[in-house]
């Protein structure tokens, strides 16, 4: 049932195209993390919280991203080679 299911709504629109089969949910008001929670189980509530989980690993990536670019940046701004070492290119101002 469960993989009929999924299959059925990820190929009834583009959008639910990327279900997962299982979703994480973080730990909230007392309640432990569940891990690997198969979709057909899961509540509205597991969902938004699967989704508050994502949005915060997105976030985190997506600022790990902007910080790792304007480093690049800097460096090569500064005449860096791809060979060069960040510690060869800031670690004089540390």
């Amino acid at each position: 049932m469960f993989k009929n299911l999924i299959e059925s709504l990820r190929k009834k629109t583009l959008s639910l195209s990327d279900l997962p089969e299982t979703i994480r949910v973080p730990g909230h008001a007392g309640q432990t993390e569940i891990d690997r929670l198969p979709l057909d189980q899961a509540s509205v509530d597991d969902l938004a919280f699967a989704i508050q989980g994502l949005e915060a690993r997105s976030s985190e990536i997506s600022c790990q991203l902007h910080s790792l670019r304007r480093l690049h940046d800097l460096a090569r701004a500064r005449g860096a080679l791809g060979t060069d070492k960040v510690t060869e290119i800031f670690g004089g101002e540390v």
